[in-house]
């Protein structure tokens, strides 16, 4: 019996305007009313996931792609950051190397960055607005003294993604986004299945009481982990090939709410 769903959001939850509709919002509202948890686990950073987390009264999340977990708005004692020190002499390392390369830094909910954000990310009003709030340009010699959550790489084909996964100290590692198009460097022991297992173990489920959706690498360890790996028929072909099921339907036509009302709320 499943008791926690773990729900992905950018083109899984989320439809490709980045709202969750009305349909969707009351079949989670019955899998909470069932006794199911709702997580939301994505790479997202905390601001702009918590308008989502209150249309569906959702509690928990692992967001920065595991690096941090929060319930109901407090951040929890377990994360897994990258240490300043070390923050700042990858970003200085990586424009030396690659010049004009489009890099980033999440920071307390800051996004510190060496253009401008808001003429690539930022597809609806809501988002802009957010980030918007959060954007500082950045050469990256001004950055606040403390941890930063991850750091994302544009990325020109999977031969500079190798390149840099090489240059990477041993405490970090390098994980494909947004399809390939983003590396995020991240802790080496930050994954959204580390996040969500010790959630797990805090509220005291088990493996096989779990379901997850999602489509994109970040999602994969959980899909082949947890009883239930559920892939969007929209999905990367590694996450279809892994998942024990696959949605009909994709993320534009609810596809998360039709198969929890089908095959989890029978």
């Amino acid at each position: 019996m499943i008791k926690m769903l773990v729900l992905d959001l950018d083109d899984t939850l989320l439809r490709s305007d980045k709202t969750i509709s009305g349909y969707t919002e009351q079949v989670v509202k019955k899998a909470q009313d069932a006794g199911i948890k709702i997580v939301i686990a994505t790479a997202r950073p905390y601001r702009s996931i918590k308008h989502y987390m209150d249309q569906i009264k959702c509690r928990h999340a692992v967001y920065h792609n595991g690096a941090r977990v929060a319930t109901d708005g407090k951040v929890s004692g377990f994360s897994f950051c990258i240490p300043n020190k070390t923050a700042v002499n990858l970003l200085k390392m990586l424009q030396s190397r690659y010049p004009g390369k489009k890099l980033s830094v999440e920071i307390n909910e800051r996004l510190y960055a060496n253009f401008d954000v808001l003429s690539i990310w930022g597809s609806n009003p809501l988002d802009t607005e957010i980030l918007k709030a959060a954007a500082v340009q950045s050469d990256f010699t001004d950055l606040p003294g403390i941890d930063a959550d991850k750091i994302i790489i544009e990325l020109n084909g999977e031969d500079e993604y190798k390149e840099i996964m090489s240059l990477l100290p041993d405490e970090l590692y390098g994980l494909l986004s947004d399809r390939g198009a983003l590396c995020l460097v991240m802790n080496r022991h930050a994954s959204k299945l580390n996040a969500v297992k010790r959630l797990v173990e805090q509220i005291g489920l088990s493996v096989s009481e779990v379901a997850v959706f999602g489509d994109d690498y970040n999602d994969l360890e959980m899909i082949k982990y947890f009883g239930l790996g559920v892939a969007m028929s929209n999905a990367i072909d590694e996450v279809r090939q892994a998942a024990d099921a696959v949605t009909v339907f994709s993320n534009d036509e609810d596809g998360v709410a039709r198969f929890i009302e089908e095959y989890i709320l029978e």
